[in-house]
């Protein structure tokens, strides 16, 4: 495992004590309620996806992954599937090769692509080289042997997926994990497409574990900037 020193999220960026502190609850919150959502499962393994790009995925899920592996002996892989066009990597000051479609691909061992952030508990998995056919890929037999080998030493495994209403990518882990979290954002997200994007999930039959809201404004009766919504 390779180990890289890393300044990652939103969490750790500075802005005012106030704000900062709203934005670490809201996680919180969700933490505790991905927790609940999935209390059976030894490994956790949960997709995140949206219905367009812009709604903020990428940031929401490397700020799961962090608010996760602050727990006590929470173990968590991070990995970037969104093998189109990644995102992972920027928040970590990292290069996104090799990664996981290097390992897919055949050039490289599966441990050789796992990278230990400065947080003991958190450890990534960037997107690799940019290739022709993510979906293909994502849906393999040597996705399918990483996720096995991967579920017996973290507690929570992450995926980045694409926007659901833009490519089926993200489907293609229907069958590896055990639910999805849609990412929305006020003020940019439609109602039509968020429906979509249920429907699509609906129909590969995943369980669909909640909608995280980005972007609303803050009033003086709202504790938090992020919401958190279980999707019945």
């Amino acid at each position: 495992m390779q180990k890289h020193h890393t300044r990652a999220s939103v969490l750790n960026m500075q802005m005012d004590p106030d704000m900062k502190f709203r934005v670490s609850e809201a996680y919180k919150t969700a933490r505790t309620n991905l927790s609940f959502s999935l209390v059976k499962s030894e490994c956790k393994k949960i997709v995140f996806t949206s219905p367009l790009s812009g709604e903020g995925k990428s940031t929401t899920s490397v700020n799961m992954a962090i608010t996760l592996a602050q727990q006590v002996n929470t173990k968590v892989l991070l990995i970037d599937c969104d093998l189109r066009k990644p995102k992972v990597n920027r928040f970590f000051n990292l290069q996104s090769s090799p990664g996981l479609t290097n390992y897919l691909g055949g050039m490289k061992n599966m441990e050789s692509i796992i990278r230990q952030t400065d947080d003991p508990n958190l450890s990534l998995i960037t997107s690799g080289v940019i290739v022709p056919n993510p979906s293909e890929l994502l849906s393999s037999d040597g996705m399918k042997r990483l996720v096995r080998e991967m579920e017996s030493k973290y507690d929570y495994i992450i995926f980045d997926t694409p926007p659901v209403n833009v490519v089926t990518d993200a489907l293609a882990l229907a069958g590896l994990t055990d639910g999805y979290v849609i990412v929305v954002k006020e003020g940019s997200t439609l109602k039509p497409e968020l429906l979509r994007a249920v429907t699509s999930l609906e129909h590969a039959k995943v369980k669909i574990l909640g909608i995280i809201l980005n972007g609303s404004k803050i009033e003086e009766k709202e504790d938090y900037k992020y919401r958190y919504e279980r999707y019945e």
